[in-house]
């Protein structure tokens, strides 16, 4: 079992849109069509029609705080912006889950995360090898109307998940480990791009390192002993795995000072501009830096407009120097995988060398294997008299 959160949205039609209709295609972003659709369901709705699910959830969301004032409560507060959870349910594709072992799995999800009483629509695909099904749930309780908290989300459902596949006797997702070192009171153990992170930082800095191992086997297997590669190819991973996970721990440290001092310095430009902007002597100052004769009596008057392109030249001049040192981080993380498959690409031609069979190889490999089975006895089917004369067949002569 594999839960997976989509995210909080705003919209319920965009997402239930999604759920009921096949996949978009590049040349049809919004299908009609609903063929992956296996069954629909919800939950806490007055209706059974999953067309009309999405817009009771966004009546009941809208209405908000009207049920805070029906249940008593104060209705004043933050608007909530996203009322919507997305999240899916998949199994493994050896797993045949029918509807009813599909609809309790839900159930057990929307109550880890405190959604027992919330409205939720369920739909399940079929277009996938692995069964799924995708569950949109309204985060305002419908008699309420307070948001529901969903802190530690990813947590909660891991450990559900974990439950579920303790009750149906096999454990298939092993990297559930870290929940029980949580209960130990041990410290997560997590590799240096396994950290949570911000996810534009992440694009910028393209700091998630690709596959460097080689998945495929030697050129020719026929003449390779496999058990000899299987050996040196392990040993020569391991040789350039450790410096590969020393030079990415280096390079996020140091990517990480690097973003938080120019963050910094750019939120430090942009507070002197405001400051400098409110007085006659400080919009001078920044006009000498622009030194443009035709602004001189805007920056006199303090003109409003002026002011406002002084603020997105800066917000550009800011953009382009993240923009420059994401891309030189992004160029130091590709020359270290460039080195880690240089030195592997050597260690598995060097494994590949010393595990070729050769056909002296091969003489040797029979020598020992007839030796170790030691002197076998064969039979001599015994040899007969070459006949002669006419007895050779087709008869004699007489003389």
């Amino acid at each position: 079992m594999i839960p997976k959160i989509n995210g909080l949205g705003r919209s319920f039609a965009g997402v239930a849109a999604y759920c009921l209709h096949d996949a978009p295609t590049p040349d049809d972003r919004s299908p009609e069509t609903s063929e992956r659709v296996a069954w629909t369901d919800t939950r806490n709705l007055a209706t059974i029609r999953a067309e009309r699910a999405a817009r009771l959830m966004a009546a009941t969301a809208k209405a908000a705080p009207d049920l805070k004032r029906l249940a008593g409560g104060a209705p004043g507060g933050r608007k909530l912006a996203k009322p919507v959870l997305h999240y899916s349910l998949s199994w493994a594709r050896d797993e045949t889950p029918d509807r009813q072992e599909m609809s309790r799995a839900v159930d057990g999800s929307l109550e880890a995360l405190g959604l027992e009483g919330h409205e939720a629509l369920i739909v399940a695909h079929d277009d996938t090898r692995h069964p799924h099904v995708h569950v949109v749930a309204n985060r305002v309780d419908p008699e309420t109307g307070k948001a529901a908290k969903l802190g530690n989300s990813k947590l909660r459902l891991s450990r559900w998940a974990e439950g579920y596949e303790r009750e149906q006797g096999r454990i298939r997702v092993e990297r559930r480990v870290n929940n029980e070192r949580r209960r130990a009171g041990q410290e997560v153990v997590r590799t240096p791009w396994e950290r949570p992170r911000h996810w534009a930082r992440v694009r910028r800095e393209r700091m998630v390192p690709g596959r460097a191992r080689r998945a495929r086997g030697p050129v020719d297997e026929g003449w390779v002993d496999m058990e000899a590669w299987r050996r040196a190819e392990a040993q020569a991973w391991e040789k350039v795995e450790d410096r590969r996970m020393l030079e990415f721990s280096r390079l996020e440290s140091r990517a990480r000072q690097e973003w938080a001092e120019l963050l910094k310095r750019q939120e430090d430009m942009r507070q002197r501009l405001d400051r400098e902007s409110r007085s006659l002597l400080g919009r001078l100052r920044i006009w000498r830096i622009d030194r443009s004769l035709r602004e001189l009596a805007g920056a006199v008057r303090g003109r409003e407009d002026l002011v406002e392109g002084w603020r997105e030249d800066l917000d550009r001049y800011n953009k382009g120097e993240r923009a420059a040192l994401g891309k030189e981080h992004a160029d130091s993380a590709r020359q270290i995988e460039r080195k880690v498959r240089e030195v592997y690409r050597k260690g598995l031609q060097d494994a590949e060398r010393h595990a070729r069979i050769t056909v002296q190889d091969l003489v040797k490999r029979a020598a020992r294997e007839m030796k170790e089975r030691g002197p076998s006895i064969t039979r001599v089917p015994p040899r007969l008299p070459r006949p002669r004369g006419p007895e050779r067949g087709g008869g004699g002569f007489e003389r």
